[in-house]
């Protein structure tokens, strides 16, 4: 159960471990919240959309017997053995992983959708994975498992839901966004496996035959039972609010609102992920990037900067190195410069956002 106001977590069980941005944790499964938990929780601005906690409902004969004697160990053997059995984070992305395979597969022999078996495996696992959980929360659970094949089409599924979730879509348009964001990609199933697992530079003529992923991705899409909009994401996600984009050149009036999600989402992820011959970008570089881009119209400024937005508070505390070398932390994020925060250093406080000779060169912890 969700709840409206910090104050009405207390005395509730949590339901599940609470992380900060860091892969910290700050408050594990079963606890009973006092104020103190609270006021953690707020301190590392840990999203109220993120917490599900119930009332505390214990027999009398099912109490765990808490003795001041009992080390530690014993202590944590207990609380796992108490601690509900619901499938966490990992568990429903790699379940979603397989699914998207078989889907694939699918396609790829058939030509067609597998609408049910989408509605009924693929997307419960892509919604339990991102429910209750933040951005970051999410990628350190995943990355923490070494043998983990993370999907990129999944992974922007999961970026896609949490960004409709921060723009205040209901839940029924969420659903049908992460449908979107899981298929966008569809059309590739169509292509070259030569040009898609090509790792150097695509020719210019490679290049125009990848794009064409967009249109098959449609035409499949156009064919299926699903709402009309996925197959618009699949067709547009390419697509740049400047009439940059491809296959059409569309400018931001003629982009759906989905597509316009879905496109920040894909290069977000592409931008953070290592591929072969192409390591991810450290997360400073990412945002500059992505806000520039907002700035010059390729990405809906009202998506790019929630969006930039959201990863910038929670890096409230983080220490970080300046582009003169000294380091700080980063205190308050400005909401219309938010690559631009208010820092302190060891005598001095820098608003970034009145200064164009300093920015931050990294974010170190």
């Amino acid at each position: 159960m969700r709840y409206d106001r910090y104050e009405d977590l207390i005395g509730k069980k949590l339901l599940h471990n609470v992380i900060s941005a860091k892969g910290m944790m700050l408050v594990p499964v079963d606890t009973v919240l006092t104020e103190g938990h609270i006021e953690k929780l707020q301190n590392f601005h840990i999203d109220l959309f993120d917490i599900r906690a119930a009332a505390v409902e214990l027999e009398e004969d099912s109490r765990p017997v808490w003795k001041e004697e009992q080390p530690a160990a014993e202590l944590t053997k207990q609380a796992a053995e108490v601690r509900p059995a619901a499938e966490n984070t990992v568990e429903f992305v790699k379940r979603a992983d397989a699914k998207m395979q078989e889907i694939e597969k699918c396609v790829l022999h058939t030509g067609t959708i597998p609408v049910s078996e989408m509605e009924s495996n693929l997307l419960p696992a892509i919604m339990g994975a991102t429910q209750n959980r933040n951005i970051y929360k999410l990628f350190a659970e995943l990355k923490a498992e070494g043998d983990f094949r993370f999907k990129h089409s999944i992974g922007t599924a999961f970026i896609a839901a949490m960004l409709g979730r921060w723009l205040q879509l209901d839940e029924k348009e969420v659903t049908t966004l992460a449908m979107a964001a899981s298929l966008c990609d569809i059309g590739t199933v169509k292509l070259p496996s030569a040009l898609l697992n090509k790792t150097t530079e695509l020719a210019p003529h490679e290049f125009q035959i990848l794009k064409q992923h967009t249109v098959i991705g449609y035409e499949l899409l156009k064919e299926s039972e699903l709402d009309p909009c996925v197959a618009l994401v699949a067709l547009q996600h390419h697509e740049r609010e400047d009439g940059s984009g491809y296959p059409s050149r569309l400018k931001s009036a003629d982009i759906h609102l989905f597509s316009k999600i879905v496109a920040l989402a894909d290069v977000y992820l592409t931008m953070t992920t290592d591929r072969t011959g192409c390591p991810a970008l450290p997360f400073y570089e990412v945002i500059q990037k992505l806000h520039a881009d907002i700035l010059q119209n390729r990405f809906d400024s009202k998506i790019g900067m929630t969006f930039l937005n959201r990863l910038m508070s929670a890096q409230v505390g983080s220490e970080i190195i300046l582009t003169d070398e000294r380091r700080g932390k980063i205190v308050l994020i400005n909401a219309n410069y938010p690559t631009s925060p208010l820092v302190s250093l060891d005598t001095e406080f820098i608003d970034l956002s009145k200064t164009s000779a300093l920015k931050i060169k990294e974010i170190v912890g």
